[in-house]
């Protein structure tokens, strides 16, 4: 209980924190002139390919799954959705919902649930460094012209990131491949690096581990590792795409190259949201936009700061409606969900 009050006060610093530097500076007048002069009308093509990659992430999830189970794409749907807005709760509790509702749902194990999320997050880690290079390839200028300390600081920590996320994913991909291919050999290894642990703990780790087994087992399937492959190249495509209508919508698409794009998502994901991971990504999505488009491309302060908002907006808008309304449809409540998401870290840390 403790635990949970911890992350959420500081769940809410970080809120405040990120809308304090997001907002310093800018005035309700030319923020309420920034919200009139929106052109409201392409806000659904963004929308649109918002849906579009949550379609697009329930076909991966069933790739994924169907190492240990054949599940329906529209089966994922709702545990998909619902678990994106769990993420409006401390800790990004909605990773343990879609888990939990997968297993709930599907009957699997929690364990091999969980274990399908995380290859997820790995494939994403995966996109996320390659827009990374290909925006320091395509875009360099955005990073080092203007403002000369304010972007090399940007680059200093876009570079730390980078090399700290490639050296993660090589070291996961490399283990999840050795559990899977030489299980006993890996298994050996663990036992060697967590000799000096006490025995409740070496068992908990071992448990951990294969359980994780499960739903590793995407990297033996061929043809859904490809598929899979795709996929996260199609969704987060996707993600780049949705910036433009919004271009569009503020009336900034001639100040902006198309790939400037590529530049915004970086800054907002690779930055801003992983170092302040807030509930709900609120304020950090907010601060990262303003620091792409206002510190790097030039834009007005509360233009960035009004596209930031309408942005987050769209994105979570869509996923708090559609997840309430799966949510009312299950019979769950966002007060069910955090006293469920309490029970099943307390179990998965216990094991």
């Amino acid at each position: 209980m403790q635990k949970k009050y911890l992350h959420l006060f500081i769940g809410l610093i970080l809120i405040v924190l990120s809308l304090f530097y997001a907002f310093r500076g800018v005035s309700l007048n030319q923020l309420g002139n920034a919200f009139k002069a929106v052109n409201y009308f392409y806000l659904l093509p963004a929308l649109l390919l918002v849906i579009a990659s949550y379609l697009l992430r329930a076909i991966r999830w069933r790739y994924i799954i169907r190492s240990i189970k054949e599940v329906k794409t529209f089966s994922l749907v709702s545990p998909l959705i619902v678990g994106y807005m769990g993420n409006m709760l401390p800790a990004r509790a909605g990773e343990f919902i879609r888990a939990y509702l997968l297993s709930k749902k599907e009957n699997i194990s929690f364990s091999s649930s969980f274990a399908t999320l995380f290859i997820e997050r790995v494939f994403d880690l995966f996109m996320v460094l390659l827009l990374l290079v290909l925006s320091l390839l395509l875009m360099p200028d955005s990073f080092v012209s203007g403002d000369l300390d304010v972007k090399y600081q940007l680059m200093e920590k876009v570079k730390i990131f980078g090399m700290m996320s490639l050296l993660l994913c090589v070291f996961i991909f490399l283990f999840s491949a050795f559990l899977q291919f030489k299980n006993d050999l890996a298994m050996k290894l663990v036992e060697l690096f967590i000799r000096p642990l006490p025995q409740k703990w070496k068992n908990m780790i071992f448990d951990i581990i294969n359980s994780f087994t499960d739903g590793l087992k995407i990297i033996r399937d061929k043809k859904g590792f490809l598929a899979t492959i795709f996929l996260s190249v199609l969704i987060w495509m996707t993600f780049v795409l949705t910036y433009y209508p919004l271009y569009l919508a503020f009336g900034i698409e001639d100040s902006l190259p198309l790939l400037s794009s590529l530049v915004i998502l970086c800054v907002t994901v690779a930055i801003f949201i992983t170092v302040a991971p807030t509930p709900g990504f609120l304020g950090s999505y907010h601060l990262g936009c303003v620091a792409a488009l206002h510190g790097i491309f030039g834009i007005p302060k509360a233009v960035a700061l009004s596209y930031g908002i309408v942005a987050w907006l769209v994105y979570m808008g869509f996923t708090v409606v559609v997840g309430s309304v799966y949510a009312i449809k299950e019979n769950l409540s966002l007060g069910d969900l955090s006293k469920d998401d309490d029970k099943l870290k307390s179990a998965h840390h216990s094991r």
